[in-house]
């Protein structure tokens, strides 16, 4: 099997980290086609390789001469039927079932924390984007982790959501990166829960390649004054 996935820039793009890194952190091998915001290439081959003309997609084979697999938790779900002897939903089938609810939960919702905290990754802006809606969106995405780990985690004595790393953690790691970059005010389980998953080794692997990247896209720039960084 001969995987391309198709994303945009690193720092930006939360959609297309979450397939990457859950990749990644199988050791499953793929080739990255990166088609940058704004750029000729996005203009040019984006129709071309995306159905959706949105990143990130998934071929099987080289973009254009096999299947493609478009929006995250589809491809969650073609790695998973893909490689079934992989962990990608968790093995218990009451965690996979909540496992599944939370990413769709974040697929959904959660659009104030989405709106007002751009990923940025290399950004860091303390305190901003900060609004009642948001902080409503924080105090949710905090407590389904920590039931999460308080039901599953806590008997592998494991820092994950349920225990092994699974599509849940991939679908909340670009939140643990706006964390990094908004500071909000978090409890002590939910910054340690972020420390691990920075420390996954698929996640530490796409924020190293985001930090050395310099373009910038306006629009996820929201809170930066002119000339700085």
């Amino acid at each position: 099997m001969s995987l391309s996935l198709v994303i945009a820039n690193k720092n930006y793009s939360s959609w297309s980290m979450r397939p990457w890194v859950l990749l990644r952190q199988f050791d499953i091998q793929f080739e990255e086609i990166m088609l940058k915001f704004h750029s000729r290439e996005w203009g040019e081959l984006l129709p071309r390789y995306s159905p959706s003309r949105m990143v990130p997609v998934l071929w099987n084979g080289k973009p254009g001469s096999g299947d493609p697999v478009w929006e995250s938790t589809a491809i969650f779900e073609a790695i998973a039927e893909w490689f079934p002897h992989l962990p990608v939903w968790p093995r218990d089938a009451a965690a996979r079932n909540l496992a599944r609810c939370m990413v769709a939960e974040m697929h959904a919702g959660f659009r104030p924390l989405r709106t007002n905290m751009p990923m940025n990754i290399r950004a860091s802006m303390p305190g901003l984007g900060m609004s009642p809606d948001v902080a409503q969106n924080i105090a949710r995405i905090e407590a389904i982790w920590r039931d999460a780990r308080a039901r599953f985690s806590s008997k592998t004595n494991s820092p994950f959501l349920f225990g092994e790393f699974s599509a849940a953690d991939a679908m909340f790691a670009p939140v643990v990166m706006r964390f990094a970059t908004y500071q909000p005010k978090l409890a002590n389980d939910t910054l340690a829960y972020c420390e691990a998953v920075k420390a996954a080794p698929g996640v530490a692997a796409w924020n190293a390649a985001a930090l050395l990247e310099t373009e910038i896209v306006p629009e996820d720039e929201l809170h930066q004054t002119p000339g700085t960084k």
